[in-house]
């Protein structure tokens, strides 16, 4: 005979009220292990957000964001919370919710000024995580690429690449941006989308070419660019940032050109203009340029 074990939740969150911080503790993350199973514990463990132990806090945000889309409410409103601890766990929480997250994208726009560098960037990637569903925050997300934390700027232009085509015509403003580490980040997001911004061809084609190069602020869009751009559905699934050592080593001007080159050798055959400027740079370029610029050219004219 099956003895039925009795509900845990009313003794769980009978728990979150004990004077023992360790109990608490305990119980929160006991909470957070059910899930959305145990929702009816939602409200207790907001409540011990303002808890004055900051470790109970912690447990408290870390439950809270195992609960799935049900509490997104309790989470954007985390976003406000003094305790950065709290705020991280609830941009972590979002992120894992993909397009579910949407509700709370005016907050998670804010979240990218957060003062805490981790919130921020939790915060980047919780929109990407939405795909073109976070097409709104993409001028929050330019915004972010401009600024002074190295990894929100990538984790923005991720975020941007995941939007795909809408993010285009961002990413291509940001390629003639002043700060060559901008240039460089928005040259990595756009090969992330490969082919589907080839309307930014012409711009990256500048940047191999170098600092000599005259600027294309005033040159009009090719035809066929930024108000004719191929279906999203050519855009790649999921959008992974790849690990560049050997441009991540060298100058923001240096790795910006090794960026471009790489973004070229991504979009194919569709980047045949710049075929010339690539292989000047792939015979007198310096190191690492010269080599991204190499396979480039058999990325677009394979033998």
């Amino acid at each position: 005979m099956t003895t039925m074990t009795d509900d845990p939740l009313p003794d769980l969150i009978r728990t979150l009220r004990s004077r023992t911080p360790t109990d608490r503790i305990r119980a929160a993350k006991d909470l957070g292990r059910l899930g959305s199973l145990a929702r009816e514990s939602l409200p207790t463990l907001v409540g011990l957000l303002r808890d004055e132990e900051a470790k109970v806090r912690e447990a408290a945000a870390q439950a809270v964001g195992q609960m799935g889309p049900g509490a997104l409410a309790a989470l954007s409103g985390m976003l406000n919370h003094s305790d950065k601890y709290v705020r991280r766990n609830a941009v972590w929480a979002m992120s894992r919710l993909g397009v579910h997250a949407k509700p709370a994208l005016v907050a998670l726009c804010r979240g990218l000024k957060d003062l805490d560098p981790r919130t921020a960037s939790g915060a980047a990637q919780a929109i990407g995580n939405m795909g073109e569903e976070g097409a709104d925050a993409i001028p929050a997300l330019t915004e972010a690429m401009r600024g002074t934390n190295i990894v929100l700027c990538r984790l923005a232009g991720k975020a941007l690449s995941q939007i795909g085509i809408p993010a285009v015509p961002a990413l291509v403003t940001h390629l003639q941006h002043a700060d060559p580490f901008v240039r460089g980040e928005a040259a990595l997001a756009i090969g992330w989308i490969g082919p589907a911004a080839k309307a930014a061809i012409p711009y990256l084609t500048q940047i191999v070419r170098g600092r000599e190069a005259r600027t294309l602020r005033d040159t009009p869009p090719p035809s066929g660019s930024l108000s004719r751009l191929k279906s999203v559905d050519e855009l790649p699934e999921n959008p992974t940032p790849v690990a560049n050592p050997i441009a991540d080593a060298a100058s923001p001007e240096e790795a910006s050109r090794v960026y471009a080159a790489q973004a070229l050798g991504r979009m194919g055959a569709a980047a045949a203009a710049a075929v010339p400027e690539l292989k000047i740079a792939a015979r007198t370029g310096p190191e690492p340029l010269r080599q991204a610029a190499q396979l480039a050219l058999k990325q677009i004219q394979p033998s």
